[in-house]
């Protein structure tokens, strides 16, 4: 199966309806070996557009996506990179959304992934911070002059900052944003009404991730935490905090009973859950509004189990996403403000 395109946003830039990304994985949970398989076979598949960030393990993520890049000599032309900026460091100059900061934050990605410009540069707030929004405007307007990047986009802002740097940008006669990512999946859609909303009506692109909420909605943790996963890994005890806790536990019985479904209509309950993004009655692959979904995955069979999902979005009728929203009872699903 080889994998449609679609147009970010109002862009001229087509982008594949999955692309990969390398949080967790690349840099830390898995060898540089099997990295470079998952970003073949993503490539090979019909994947375009690879994510990662200065934040993934440290920078670590970069540099094995970088080497992967430079190894198999793909023409450059040929796919899409997209790198998030946020914090590269401890110092308070090396964190934040300051012009020092995202200019020498891209420039060591630049370094870091061995390419003399990404596609897109993803400006990331972090938690309790101002967002100095004419800064941020005029600085990607300005790296994209460079040439460092060909568009830029949000991460974590809110509708009403999205909105005023489309202001900013049209009153200083700046480069807009380009599209929003957002984290969205079957536990995790308290934003995507509100930010769905803006991307329309701004006509942004909009990438989502994590379509499996780090794992969990792959039903892996339904009996326990296996060996080498994600919970297991150095700095995610809150991710195995999360699943241990009693909002936990409801959730994993929730998946439990998303596994029966998945299983009358033949596919895995991961398949469910990525398939299910793009429907615009339930979250990700119908809705016209989202471009791109990003995957994850540490082994091969993961990732051809998450391609395939794509093959699943037609099963979805009416009855069965009834059917998916009565087991995701609302007190049960995380939400986030």
């Amino acid at each position: 199966f080889f994998y449609p395109n679609r147009n970010l946003g109002s862009t001229g830039l087509r982008v594949s309806i999955l692309g990969f990304g390398t949080h967790v994985t690349f840099g830390q949970q898995i060898s540089d070996e099997m990295a470079e398989k998952l970003l073949t076979l993503a490539y090979d598949s019909g994947i375009n557009l690879f994510e990662t960030s200065e934040t993934y393990c440290n920078g670590a993520a970069e540099i094995t996506l970088g080497k992967i890049l430079k190894n198999q000599k793909w023409r450059r032309s040929s796919y899409v990179i997209t790198t998030r900026l946020s914090k590269s460091g401890e110092a308070a100059t090396e964190q934040g959304l300051s012009r020092k900061h995202l200019i020498e934050g891209l420039r060591g990605s630049l370094d870091r992934l061995q390419l003399d410009y990404v596609d897109i540069v993803i400006v990331s707030r972090q938690p309790d911070m101002v967002i100095p929004i004419e800064e941020v405007v005029r600085t990607c307007t300005h790296i994209i002059q460079l040439g460092w990047a060909f568009y830029w986009g949000t991460c974590k802002w809110t509708a009403a900052e999205i909105m005023q740097a489309q202001s900013v940008a049209r009153q200083f006669n700046l480069i807009p944003s380009a599209l929003d990512q957002i984290e969205y999946n079957m536990l995790q859609r308290g934003r995507m009404p509100c930010i769905q909303e803006i991307c329309a009506k701004l006509n942004l692109g909009l990438v989502t991730g994590a379509p499996l909420c780090g794992g969990l909605l792959s039903a892996k943790y339904c009996d326990g935490v296996p060996n080498y996963s994600r919970a297991t890994l150095p700095g995610q005890q809150y991710f195995l905090e999360r699943i241990i806790c009693s909002r936990g536990q409801l959730q994993r019985d929730q998946i439990r009973q998303l596994c029966k479904l998945a299983n009358r209509i033949q596919c895995t309950c991961a398949q469910l859950a990525i398939g299910s993004v793009f429907n615009s009655t339930a979250w990700c692959l119908k809705t016209p509004f989202v471009n791109s979904v990003l995957l994850g995955a540490a082994t091969v069979d993961q990732l051809q189990e998450n391609l395939d999902a794509i093959e699943v979005v037609s099963r979805l009728n009416m009855a069965t996403l009834t059917e998916i929203e009565y087991i995701l009872t609302p007190e049960n699903v995380e939400t986030f403000l």
